[in-house]
């Protein structure tokens, strides 16, 4: 996993120009804080930027992140065998997580940004990680496994209950568009219902029509077919309206908004960990809060 994960980063920052990079390198730090190659985490908050860059930034005009990008390409541009199935890389989790278990080869770990646990593949967990340890990281669903991309960000454990009091402000804002949702998903059903009985009508009238023997009848039964028929091409329209909403909430409030909300807050915690490091003259309390 790990080759081929580096030869994707690989892939797309040769893909894409040094000052779009750069661009974004100014715009994570805006939250996350500047990176000087003497940290001590050096390496591994570059590592988790290029991840941000890949996997989480819409690229300015494009809409699409640069793995969007490339997996719409994909098809068009030969790619080395190794990334022939790079729209696997699409599945991943970024996440907060607490390290639960650890075991020969694998990690359970709870995401406190989705409240699940996962069993991660990891050779060298046992020398990665302790019990309770509470970490920055990204998983990858590969051949039905999980894999750590292999980029941390520890923090104190200390902090666990304001990180989660953090997350539970994003959780609000989760739940109301989930409740949005919902009632969308009602009003479907209701819209389904409702045209289901209308056809029933229709067909009905139909019949009675083909058996009518009086032209009266007939004409009668023909305009109330047609009420129905443009009863059910205005349910129709309004159905088609709600699932054009429904895709916004799904796409654009539920997914992007949330997983925007979600970095924004692990690029904060980064910058509270990275001044963590730089100084012990701080008090920890001092430091995460906002």
């Amino acid at each position: 996993m790990k080759e081929k994960f580096d030869l994707l980063v690989q892939k797309i920052t040769q893909d894409h120009d040094s000052n779009e990079i750069l661009e974004a390198k100014r715009d994570y730090q805006k939250l996350a804080g500047e990176i000087y190659e003497d940290d001590k985490s050096y390496e591994a908050r570059m590592g988790l930027f290029l991840e941000w860059f890949i996997f989480d930034r819409t690229i300015p005009g494009k809409g699409e992140t640069p793995l969007e990008i490339l997996i719409r390409k994909s098809d068009d541009h030969g790619l080395p065998d190794e990334l022939k199935n790079v729209k696997k890389f699409a599945e991943n989790f970024h996440g907060l997580f607490v390290v639960k278990k650890i075991r020969d080869g694998e990690v359970v770990v709870l995401n406190l940004l989705d409240d699940k646990k996962y069993n991660v593949i990891e050779l060298e967990g046992k020398l990665l990680f302790q019990k309770n340890d509470l970490f920055e990281g990204r998983i990858v669903f590969l051949e039905g496994k999980y894999f750590f991309t292999g980029n941390f960000c520890f923090h104190p454990r200390e902090v666990e209950k304001f990180i989660k009091g953090e997350i539970k402000k994003i959780n609000f804002v989760r739940e109301g568009y989930l409740k949005q949702l919902k009632k969308y998903n009602s009003q479907l059903k209701d819209f389904d219902s409702k045209l289901d009985k209308n056809a029933g009508e229709i067909e009905k009238l139909e019949v009675k029509n083909q058996k009518s023997t009086s032209p009266d009848k007939s004409q009668l039964l023909k305009e109330k077919i047609e009420e129905l028929k443009n009863a059910r091409a205005g349910f129709v329209q309004q159905k088609s309206t709600m699932e054009a909403e429904k895709e916004i909430l799904e796409v654009q409030n539920i997914k992007r908004e949330i997983n925007e909300l979600s970095n924004q807050l692990l690029q904060r915690l980064s910058y509270m960990n990275i001044k963590w490091e730089r100084s012990r003259q701080i008090d920890l309390h001092d430091i995460y809060c906002n």
